[in-house]
């Protein structure tokens, strides 16, 4: 599963260099006082927020990616979300690095969004991965007579373009089909009541039904936190740690946390030093996450603030390295979806 923070999660304040003054200076109003931190090293910690993650983190389900990042960064929303999605600095690709999976000829219900509208990290340059918004919500609805009439139409076939369009929904009836199992599925946990806790509870469900998905995915935001940052920021954290532990627990009661891998990215971190509007600006380097069948721990070196570039924190981990150890998970060679690249990170 794929959790994107959008909008540039800051980093240094969701995994904090606590014993560093500097910090503490780069952002007097800002900082998280470091009575407040959980301590994970004795030199860094986690926000307050994330205390749910913290049995994960003890228990070695938990990586922490400080850092993350790409050559020749950009701060634009724009650019660096399109560099992430199509896994290419170079910005010449114009697929999602998931979506060449399924324009290899994977079914396409092996990968869904949980969301509105199906993010380009799974869009192929032929095949398009399912966008599903609730469960609930996920069906076709037509009148009787009509529904007859279709479902009779579908069992002729065409020539060329129409058998094309048949073709296609006979492909939107089975994923109806398939997605309308797991409505049956209740979960055995409390998700928050919110969006994305909403959308855990629903993978947990396919999960639990044993729909044929490969890869879900499902966005949280916004930390764009130019402005009020402390409150915000709390409280994304907190639906991120709150939904991430329930959705482990659920994976745990059905014995399936050693085959289920979470990586949590965003675009870009935030700038080393705080703005005059009680918030930080777009920066470079940034935090990624792992959870399950991980080597947990922080899997990198802490950030020195004496050393930044332009104001950020200097990129220490290419991004497609993260994305080789999870395509090693799912038992795919990273190349053939990411081309030449950084070798896979021993994440799992």
């Amino acid at each position: 599963m794929v959790v994107q923070l959008s909008g540039g999660n800051d980093q240094l304040n969701t995994l904090v260099p606590y014993r560093q003054e500097l910090y503490y200076r780069l952002r007097p109003r800002l900082a998280v006082p470091a009575r407040e931190v959980l301590d994970l090293n004795g030199r860094l910690g986690l926000h307050p927020a994330l205390r749910p993650l913290m049995p994960l983190y003890e228990a070695g389900a938990l990586a922490l990616l400080p850092q993350v990042g790409y050559p020749n960064p950009s701060r634009s929303h724009f650019v660096s979300m399109a560099v992430w999605h199509t896994a290419d600095p170079e910005r010449k690709a114009a697929s999602g690095w998931l979506g060449r999976l399924l324009d290899q000829g994977a079914d396409p219900l092996c990968e869904t969004n949980l969301g509105a509208s199906t993010p380009l990290a799974l869009t192929g340059s032929q095949a398009l991965a399912p966008s599903v918004e609730s469960l609930e919500g996920f069906e076709l609805r037509l009148p009787p007579p009509l529904r007859t009439r279709w479902e009779e139409a579908l069992l002729r076939p065409r020539q060329g373009e129409a058998e094309a369009v048949r073709q296609a929904f006979l492909r939107l009836k089975a994923t109806l089909s398939q997605v309308g199992w797991a409505r049956g599925v209740k979960n055995r946990v409390d998700y928050p009541n919110h969006p994305f806790g909403r959308a855990l509870a629903d993978i947990a469900r396919m999960i639990a039904a044993e729909l044929p998905t490969r890869v879900f995915y499902v966005s949280l935001g916004s930390f764009d936190t130019h402005a009020d940052q402390p409150k915000r920021h709390e409280e994304l954290l907190g639906l991120l740690a709150q939904g991430l532990a329930a959705f482990h627990q659920e994976m745990r009661l059905l014995g399936r946390e050693g085959e289920v891998l979470v990586l949590g990215f965003s675009e870009f971190g935030r700038r080393a030093q705080e703005n005059a509007s009680y918030g930080t600006d777009h920066g470079k380097g940034g935090l990624m996450f792992a959870l399950g069948p991980v080597r947990g721990g922080v899997l990198g070196s802490e950030p020195n603030l004496e050393d930044l570039d332009e104001g950020d924190l200097r990129f220490q981990l290419d991004f497609r390295a993260v994305y080789g150890a999870a395509l090693r998970f799912l038992g795919l060679e990273p190349a053939s979806i990411l081309g030449p690249g950084p070798a896979p990170l021993p994440l799992v």
